[in-house]
C-alpha cells in the first residue's frame, strides 16, 4: 500500500513538473524585425521625470561633483571655488576654497571620507601635479603630496585597497613622467605604474569585480596620433598594466560603466557615433551592444541607477535608459535644459541623479526613474 501511494505521489510530482516546462515546440517563430518593432514601440513611451533644482552659487568651469557618502551631500569644485549641495533641502552653501586653482582635475572620495583632488589646469592654464584633501568634517583643505606627473583631463578611480589610480592627462612636462600612478592615503605617497601604457587624456577607468581596472580609449598626447581604440588592464596585485584588446571604435570622453553582471558598458565618446560596446571580463571578449537611440555627439553623462539600468544623456536634452536584462534602450522624458558645456551626473542616496551644469547655463536638475 505504501509503495502504491509513493508511486502515485511521484507520478503526480512528475506530471506537475512537466506542466511547468515551457512548451517550446508550440511557440511561433519570431518574424524578422519583430524585436526591432518592439523596441521602436518602447521608444513611444518615455519614462522618468526631470525636475529643476536650485542653481549653484558660482559659475564653474571644468568642475567635478563628488558624492560624500557619509552625509549624502555633493561636493562641487573648480576654478578655485568649492560648494556643497544638500539634496534633501535642495540648497547650496559655499565651503572653504581649495588651496590651489583647479579645472579639468579629478576628485575622488577616500575610505576616510576625505576627498582627494588632483592636478588640472591652474590660473595660467598650465598643467599641475598639485594634490590636496578636503575634509568634510571640518570643511577645510590640506595639501597632499604632489603627483609624479603634471596632469589635466586625466582620470582617477578608487581601488579596492583604498588607494587611488590616476591615469593619463594632457601633454607631459617631461616625457619621463609616468603615464599612470597610484596614491596611497595611508602614507601620502605616489608610486608609478609598471608596464607600457600609451599616454592618453580623456580615457575611461572601470574597476572590475576582480579588483583590476579596465582602461579604455583616450586622446593621444601627440597630435599626429589617432584617437585610441585600445584597452588595457591594470592589476593592483602587480602594480602593472597589460594589453586587453581593441574596441570596435576609437573613443575619448566616453563612459565605461560596470554592470551588475560584471560586464562593462562602453558608450559615447568623440568620433564614436551612437555605437555601444560591451566588454566581458570573464571571457575577455568585446561585443557590440544596441546603439543609443539618439545622437551622441557629444555625450554628456552615463550613470548606473540602483536598478541596474544606465541613464545616458546628450547635449540636446535627450536621454535614455539602457536595460541590461533586455539589452535594449528605453527613452526618458527630455531634460529641462540644452547644454553645450561640461556636465556632471551624480547618483544620490535617494536613487535620483543630480545633473550640475558648467558655465552657462548654470542650471541644476534631477532625474527620477
Amino acid at each position: 500500500m505504501k509503495t502504491t501511494r509513493l508511486s502515485l505521489l511521484l507520478a503526480g510530482l512528475a506530471s506537475m513538473a512537466a506542466g511547468c516546462q515551457p512548451e517550446t515546440e508550440t511557440l511561433p517563430t519570431q518574424a524578422p524585425g519583430a524585436t526591432l518593432k518592439a523596441h521602436e514601440a518602447a521608444l513611444d513611451t518615455p519614462v522618468g521625470t526631470w525636475t529643476s533644482n536650485a542653481s549653484s552659487l558660482s559659475d564653474f568651469s571644468g568642475h567635478t561633483a563628488t558624492l560624500m557618502r557619509g552625509t549624502g551631500d555633493v561636493l562641487v569644485t573648480a576654478s578655485g571655488k568649492a560648494e556643497v549641495y544638500n539634496p534633501y533641502t535642495n540648497t547650496w552653501r559655499r565651503t572653504a576654497s581649495p588651496l590651489a586653482y583647479h579645472t579639468a582635475h579629478t576628485a575622488t572620495e577616500l575610505p576616510s571620507g576625505k576627498v582627494l583632488v588632483t592636478g588640472g589646469q591652474d590660473e595660467s592654464v598650465s598643467w599641475t601635479p598639485y594634490s590636496e584633501l578636503y575634509d568634510p568634517d571640518t570643511e577645510t583643505w590640506s595639501p597632499a603630496s604632489p603627483m609624479l606627473a603634471h596632469r589635466a583631463n586625466h582620470r582617477a578611480t578608487l581601488l579596492d585597497s583604498g588607494k587611488v589610480l590616476v591615469v593619463g592627462g594632457n601633454y607631459p612636462r617631461r616625457w619621463t613622467e609616468p603615464t599612470a600612478e597610484v596614491y596611497d592615503p595611508q602614507t601620502d605617497t605616489w608610486t608609478g605604474v609598471q608596464g607600457v601604457l600609451p599616454p592618453h587624456s580623456f580615457t575611461a577607468l572601470t574597476v572590475l569585480y576582480s579588483g583590476k581596472v579596465l582602461i579604455t580609449g583616450g586622446l593621444p598626447w601627440s597630435s599626429d596620433q589617432p584617437t585610441s581604440s585600445e584597452a588595457y588592464l591594470y592589476d593592483p596585485a602587480t602594480n602593472s598594466v597589460s594589453y586587453a584588446g581593441n574596441m570596435a571604435k576609437a573613443r575619448f570622453k566616453h563612459f565605461a560603466i560596470r554592470l551588475y553582471s560584471g560586464n562593462v558598458l562602453i558608450v559615447g565618446g568623440i568620433t564614436s557615433d551612437s555605437s555601444v560596446e560591451i566588454y566581458d571580463p570573464y571571457s575577455e571578449q568585446w561585443s557590440l551592444g544596441p546603439p543609443f537611440p539618439f545622437d551622441l555627439t557629444p555625450l554628456f553623462s552615463a550613470t548606473m541607477l540602483y536598478s541596474g539600468e544606465v541613464l545616458v544623456t546628450n547635449a540636446a536634452r535627450q536621454a535614455a535608459l539602457y536595460d541590461p536584462s533586455t539589452n535594449t534602450w528605453i527613452p526618458t522624458t527630455n531634460m529641462k535644459q540644452n547644454r553645450s558645456f561640461h556636465l556632471t551626473a551624480t547618483l544620490l542616496h535617494t536613487g535620483e541623479v543630480l545633473m550640475v551644469g558648467d558655465g552657462s547655463p548654470r542650471s541644476v536638475e534631477r532625474f527620477t526613474r
